[in-house]
C-alpha cells in the first residue's frame, strides 16, 4: 500500500498518509497563537464585502442566506473538503460570497445543505467558483442534477491573457492588486471550532471573487470571448467528468497505453475490483492500493492466489481481504474472447511528421497569443499531433475537441486552413504583444 497498513490482518484500514500528516501540521499552524487575529487583505472595489463571515450552524439561518442569494441573482462558493481517508471527500465547509456577505455554512453542524446544491443547479442565480471542478461534484452525488449558470473565474481568465490555469492568489493579485495570505489548503477542516485564522482563510476564498469576476467580465467582452468563456465553464456540467467509468478510466494510468490488448483487459477488471472494493471499505482507491502495482499486475497477470505474493509492492492485509477477487478479477479478462477486447490503437508518428506536427502546434501557439487565449485551454501537443495524422491520412477529424464549439470558432478552421494551404500565417510583435494574422493565399499562388 502506499503509505503502508496498520497491523497485519485484513480489513484494517491504511495508516494515515503523507499528505495526512502535512495537514496536521498546516492545522497546529492555524491554531497557534494569535495569527488569525491578521486583517484580510485591504481592497476598495465596490463588489468585495469588507463584512466578517457569518458562520451558518442553523438551518432556518441556511434558509434565510439561500433567500438572500437568490434574490441577488449572483453570488461566488467554495468548498473545503477532506478526501485521503474515504472513499467520497468528506464535505467540511461551503464559502458564499456576495457583494455585501459573506457567509460560511458549516455541514458538520447536523443541517441538510442539499437546498444549497438545488441552489447551484438552478439557472437563474449566477454561481461563480474559481477551478471549480471539485466544488461542482456534490451536485450529482447530493442531488443528482447538474450546475447551471457557472462562471469559472480560472478559465475566464485564459481567455484575457492571464494564463491557465492560475492560481486564486496570482489571479487576485494581478486583476485586483491584492496580495493574499499563504493559504491553508491542508489542514484540519473537520475540527471544531475552527480557529480565527481557518475562518479567515475560509472566507477570503471566496471575498474577492464578485470583483474578480466583474473585472475579467469587462476584458472578456472587449476580446470578444464572453461567449467562449462561459460555454468552457459551462463544460463543468457534464457528468462524465464525475463518474467512474472503468471502460476508460484505466487509460489514464500511466504505462496503461503501452499494454497488450490483453493485459489492458486485465487492468479494466482490476480497476474496476479496487473502486469497488475502494467504496466498501470507504478508503480513496488509490489508498486502497497504488496505480502502479496495477499496472504490474496486469503486465504479468496473476491467476493464483498464491501468486500474489511474488507480487512486489502488493500489501500482505490487501492480498489477504481480496486476493480471491483480484485473482478472480485477472481470470475474467485473460478469458474474454478476442473481440472483446480493449482496441490498441498506437499511431507512432514518423520523425518527419512528428516535426510537422510540432510545427502545427506551434501554429496553435501563436494564433492563441494572438487571440489573447492559453493554448493550453485549447488543445494539448497529442491532440495537435492526432489532428496531423487524421489530416495527412486523409480522415474526416471534425469529431475532434478541436473542431467543435469555441474551439474551432477560435482557433480549428484556421489550423485547418493552414493545412489544406489556402491561408497562410502572419506574426509580429507590436508594443507588449504578440499579434498574429491569417489571410487568405490567392489561388494562383497556392502550392
Amino acid at each position: 500500500m502506499a503509505w503502508g497498513m496498520e497491523g497485519s490482518s485484513g480489513g484494517q484500514r491504511p495508516s494515515r498518509p503523507p499528505r495526512w500528516q502535512h495537514r496536521a501540521h498546516s492545522d497546529a499552524n492555524a491554531h497557534a497563537g494569535c495569527s488569525g487575529s491578521e486583517p484580510s487583505p485591504s481592497c476598495d472595489h465596490p463588489l468585495v464585502s469588507r463584512q466578517p463571515p457569518e458562520l451558518i450552524t442553523q438551518q432556518d439561518q441556511l434558509t434565510r442566506l439561500l433567500e438572500y442569494l437568490k434574490a441577488a441573482g449572483s453570488f461566488a462558493y467554495d468548498s473545503e473538503f477532506i478526501g485521503e481517508l474515504s472513499y467520497e471527500p468528506q464535505l467540511c465547509l461551503i464559502q458564499v460570497a456576495s457583494a455585501s456577505r459573506i457567509a460560511l455554512i458549516d455541514p458538520l453542524a447536523q443541517i441538510d445543505v442539499t437546498p444549497f446544491w438545488e441552489l447551484v443547479a438552478e439557472a437563474s442565480v449566477e454561481k461563480v467558483v474559481h477551478a471549480g471542478l471539485q466544488d461542482v461534484e456534490p451536485l450529482f452525488r447530493r442531488v443528482n442534477r447538474p450546475p447551471a449558470n457557472l462562471f469559472d473565474t480560472q478559465i475566464a481568465a485564459g481567455f484575457v491573457g492571464l494564463g491557465y490555469p492560475l492560481s486564486l492568489s496570482k489571479l487576485v493579485g494581478a486583476v485586483l492588486g491584492v496580495k493574499l495570505s499563504k493559504g491553508l489548503t491542508f489542514t484540519h477542516w473537520d475540527r471544531r471550532p475552527l480557529s480565527d485564522h481557518q475562518l479567515r482563510y475560509a472566507a477570503d476564498d471566496v471575498r474577492y471573487l464578485p470583483a474578480v469576476r466583474q473585472e475579467i467580465g469587462k476584458r472578456l467582452e472587449a476580446a470578444g470571448h464572453s461567449a467562449w468563456a462561459k460555454e468552457e465553464s459551462s463544460a463543468l456540467a457534464d457528468p462524465s467528468l464525475y463518474a467512474f467509468d472503468p471502460e476508460r478510466q484505466y487509460l489514464r494510468l500511466r504505462g496503461a497505453g503501452g499494454l497488450p490488448p490483453r493485459n489492458q483487459a486485465v487492468l479494466r477488471e482490476l480497476m474496476n475490483w479496487r473502486d469497488q472494493a475502494a467504496r466498501q471499505e470507504d478508503l480513496p482507491p488509490r489508498t486502497l492500493l497504488r496505480d502502479q502495482i496495477l499496472i504490474e499486475m496486469a503486465r504479468a497477470p496473476v491467476e493464483s492466489v498464491a501468486g500474489l505474493a511474488k507480487v512486489r509492492g502488493l500489501p500482505r492485509p490487501v492480498e489477504s481481504a481480496h486476493g480471491a477477487e483480484i485473482v478472480q478479477a485477472t481470470r475474467r479478462a485473460m478469458a474474454l474472447p478476442h473481440d472483446q477486447l480493449p482496441t490498441v490503437v498506437n499511431h507512432e508518428p514518423t520523425p518527419p511528421d512528428k516535426f510537422r506536427a510540432d510545427a502545427l502546434h506551434f501554429a496553435l501557439q501563436c494564433l492563441c497569443a494572438g487571440r489573447q487565449i492559453d493554448p493550453t485551454l485549447v488543445a494539448s501537443r497529442q491532440e495537435i499531433g492526432e489532428l496531423y495524422r487524421l489530416w495527412r491520412s486523409g480522415e474526416d477529424p471534425s469529431a475532434m475537441r478541436l473542431l467543435r464549439g469555441w474551439r474551432r470558432q477560435a482557433v480549428g478552421e484556421a489550423l485547418l486552413a493552414l493545412l489544406r494551404g489556402e491561408q497562410h500565417l502572419s506574426v509580429r510583435w507590436t508594443g507588449d504583444a504578440l499579434q498574429t494574422s491569417v489571410g487568405r493565399i490567392p489561388p494562383a499562388t497556392k502550392e
